[in-house]
């Protein structure tokens, strides 16, 4: 055998063995080293607890078991116990709720015992994914298509001739309907236009959230009144409808549906080299039926590469995509997605794929 085959043959090993390292075991259920029970944390996320437990986050809902005995059988909070029950012969997850226990605060040190009188509020419950983290692009952002951002009603006079305006300051819009029956709106600034890489079409324009305003008397123009603000507002920024968007930060890890192959094409804070906890923005949204709590596998493929050494130094050779990490869908909009990256093994970069783990 010529030294040449033999190198072909190595690095086709090589790249063998590479793609093993990174896919998936294909392990299911739970994992060998799933404790019995754990008592949750502040600071803990149902990410991490899943990842105790389960060979793949995606497979939470399959395992998981409502407590018949409590309120809120799906949200666990600080000072609760996830265990192991038998239910029907089959091992499952359930919450046990926390009556009188105590909790670590991982970045304090700090153990505080929690007396339980009675349930918690929802929103003390821990969150899917880090809330610090996803929690501004859950209410600061947003993408609207290239037709909403050219119609929307836009700002046309500040109140008493500001520059700018605040929370509780008054401003005037032209272009929003008599018929319209919304009394909220959100306020937003377009930056930039998202592309599809392949395709080059118009996927949608992100749109820099500002406020969010109340609608203080109809007529053309209206009378809007700034009830929250996160950035000072000008004449020229638009306003569009809060819409029905279900967006909050509980939502349960899952394999996706319909076709989840997409491209990353975007990320947040203007990074070259994504890794874990980037928010990215990747092609596919609802025209793909992506949906909450997808979660994907992130994927770097090779270019055909040609193998100098061999007797045919024209021939190339295509390699097969590495996964190099996981991203969960934590916002959906018609043609784009958000996603967080929970793991990388190494560099994630633009233009990578994402797809099925």
């Amino acid at each position: 055998m010529s030294l040449g085959w033999k190198i072909v043959k190595v690095i086709g090993l090589f790249f063998f063995c590479i793609t093993l390292t990174y896919a998936k075991t294909g392990k299911h259920g739970l994992s060998e080293s799933a404790p019995e029970s754990y008592l949750v944390q502040e600071g803990d996320t149902l990410w991490d607890i899943a990842c105790k437990f389960l060979n793949d986050p995606s497979e939470w809902q399959e395992l998981w078991h409502a407590n018949p005995e409590i309120q809120n059988p799906n949200l666990i909070f600080p000072g609760d116990t996830v265990e192991l029950k038998l239910v029907d012969g089959k091992r499952k997850l359930q919450v046990r709720r926390g009556h009188s226990s105590q909790t670590l605060n991982k970045r304090t040190g700090v153990i505080k015992l929690h007396p339980r009188v009675r349930e918690l509020p929802a929103e003390k419950a821990i969150p899917t994914i880090p809330l610090h983290i996803i929690g501004p692009f859950l209410n600061e952002s947003r993408v609207v298509s290239q037709q909403q951002a050219e119609h929307c009603p836009r700002i046309i006079a500040l109140d008493e001739d500001h520059i700018v305006v605040g929370t509780g300051d008054l401003f005037y819009v032209k272009g929003l309907s008599a018929t319209n029956t919304e009394d909220l709106f959100v306020v937003f600034r377009p930056t930039k236009t998202y592309f599809d890489p392949k395709s080059k079409e118009k996927l949608g324009i992100e749109g820099h959230v500002l406020a969010k305003a109340q609608l203080d008397q109809a007529g053309e123009p209206a009378r809007l009144v700034l009830r929250q603000s996160f950035e000072e507002v000008k004449i020229g920024d638009r306003i569009t409808g809060t819409g029905k968007e279900n967006i909050s930060p509980y939502f349960v890890p899952k394999a996706p549906k319909g076709k989840p192959i997409g491209q990353i094409i975007s990320v947040f804070g203007g990074l070259t080299q994504i890794g874990q906890y980037q928010v990215l923005v990747i092609t596919g949204g609802k025209d793909r039926q992506r949906e909450i709590g997808d979660v994907l596998g992130v994927y770097q493929t090779h270019k055909d590469l040609p193998l100098r050494l061999t007797a045919n130094k024209d021939k190339r050779y295509h390699f097969p995509p590495l996964n190099i990490g996981t991203c969960v869908v934590f916002r959906v909009f018609d043609k784009v997605s958000y996603v967080l990256v929970m793991n990388a093994i190494r560099p994630i970069y633009l233009l990578d794929e994402v797809g099925r783990t």
